[in-house]
């Protein structure tokens, strides 16, 4: 009996190892330098997906079909492959289904492909375990045992991570979907979430909801402005105010430092996946986190004080980190598809699990109605809850940036997650990757940006990296 092959798996473990030898720190400023373009390789690559208005890929497309353009400027494709899962190369030999309009690809049945079949992507699982909320959780595994049990990649390994406070490799790179599906399935992964700070956020803001109605019972802070304890500030106001200062400064600190670690810990992850000689997509599933510390307590103020100059808003963010996360996938051409894990939204913190602006006030605004509560309490908890759900959409827009500036798709306000979860596993099996060496050459570090576009552009749907950050000297 003859042995096959075994495909050659390759370890995430053993980048983020590498990684953590060559920065113990966890620092960008410590971290080995980005890879740059050389003298000898000078070529931009731009993976490319093709849909069309349904979603399903277009194939069949030539060099010709496409042009490429860096800040405005038109570029010459120098070189154009086309890269299609093995178990989809048996099409007929016009590469076209019958009775297909011209520019489709055809859909043959699956054939079996050789155990020893090369691997060639990579897909990372990466589940927030610190923003996301335990309902979130509870939603996240379902979808992806759904979406894994459809999976029958012939040359492919998955990996799932889970990030938290600390990053856990809950399942290293494996061909195996179903044990994948196993391990998410386990309780140690389930023991994950117990990191989650979502709760702790939650209780937080109901704290700080208390506290903002006693500031505002003894301060002029309400939603017009003025009037508050007889339209100026009453006795012990100062010392109200400097404890929602205290609170806000708290919370802000904690949340920074915690962010700024996750994101740290993000970059690693997004490193030691580059490392890998295949197509690589991180699936990054979370519940969101804002790029302002504290960001959810500043909406609480607006609401109940939008004209009160007390507070100093956050003079810091995290988009440091982002960007030199960006710069890593960006250059390595690894894709973030990012899938918001609270479903369908509704109104201010509910739409993450962790605050309702009608629960703030243990009252609904009909049953403060019916019992002659004045009319500026009902205000104020209207202004609160569009602020709640102002500061609800901002935690999303950092994994919509990660996916915009990588080429992939982020998937939001919806209950159906195993549809997005597919959609990133399918999209990277058919797609296109161009190359163009750029007219401008200055090693001037600056943000170039990359438009892609297809004759009869308006009937499909194309999907590139944003850009990238030229080398520096």
């Amino acid at each position: 009996m003859k042995c096959r092959p075994a495909r050659k798996l390759f370890s995430l473990s053993a980048g983020l190892f590498a990684l953590a030898l060559a920065s113990p720190a966890q620092d960008p400023e410590q971290q080995q330098p980005l890879p740059k373009i050389t003298a000898n390789v000078k070529e931009v690559l731009v993976p490319v997906i093709v849909t069309d208005a349904k979603g399903h890929h277009v194939g069949g497309l030539k060099r010709s079909d496409f042009q490429v353009s860096e800040d405005g400027v038109p570029q010459q494709i120098v070189s154009f492959r086309t890269t299609v899962d093995a178990a989809a190369e048996a099409v007929p030999e016009t590469g076209q289904a019958a009775g297909a309009p011209a520019g489709t690809a055809a859909k043959p049945a699956p054939r079996p492909v050789p155990a020893s079949n090369p691997v060639r992507r990579t897909y990372l699982i990466c589940i927030d375990t610190l923003h996301s909320s335990f309902a979130s959780f509870g939603r996240v595994k379902d979808a992806l045992l759904k979406s894994l049990r459809q999976e029958q990649g012939t040359d492919t390994q998955y990996a799932l991570m889970a990030l938290g406070r600390d990053l856990k490799v809950v399942m290293d790179s494996t061909t195996d979907a179903a044990a994948v599906a196993a391990a998410i399935g386990s309780k140690d992964f389930a023991k994950t979430i117990q990191t989650s700070e979502a709760a702790g956020t939650a209780a937080a803001i109901q704290q700080f909801m208390v506290l903002m109605r006693n500031y505002c019972s003894v301060c002029a802070c309400d939603s017009n402005g003025a009037t508050g304890y007889g339209g100026s500030d009453g006795p012990g106001c100062g010392d109200v105010r400097s404890r929602v200062k205290s609170f806000i400064f708290s919370f802000e600190e904690r949340t920074y430092i915690l962010n700024r670690n996750f994101l740290l810990q993000l970059n690693d992850l997004v490193r030691a996946t580059a490392s890998m000689p295949t197509s690589r997509t991180i699936i990054f599933i979370s519940d969101g986190f804002n790029r302002f510390p504290g960001g959810e307590l500043y909406g609480i103020v607006r609401g109940f004080a939008p004209r009160d100059r007390s507070f100093q808003f956050p003079s810091r963010d995290t988009e440091s980190e982002l960007q030199t996360i960006l710069k890593a996938a960006t250059w390595s051409d690894v894709k973030f598809y990012t899938l918001d894990s609270r479903g369908a939204y509704s109104s201010a913190f509910s739409a993450g699990g962790t605050f309702d602006a009608s629960t703030a006030f243990s009252s609904t605004p009909a049953q403060m109605d019916a019992r002659n509560v004045p009319t500026e309490a009902t205000a104020t908890m209207d202004s609160v809850d569009r602020q709640g759900a102002s500061a609800a959409r901002e935690n999303a827009d950092a994994m919509a940036q990660l996916a915009h500036e990588t080429g992939g798709l982020f998937f939001q306000n919806s209950n159906d997650l195993p549809k997005g979860i597919t959609r990133a596993l399918t999209d990277t099996r058919e797609y296109y990757v161009l190359a163009y060496v750029p007219k401008n050459e200055a090693p001037d570090g600056k943000y170039r940006k990359i438009k892609v576009e297809v004759n009869g552009g308006d009937r499909f749907q194309v999907n590139a990296k944003a850009g990238y950050w030229a080398p520096e000297k």
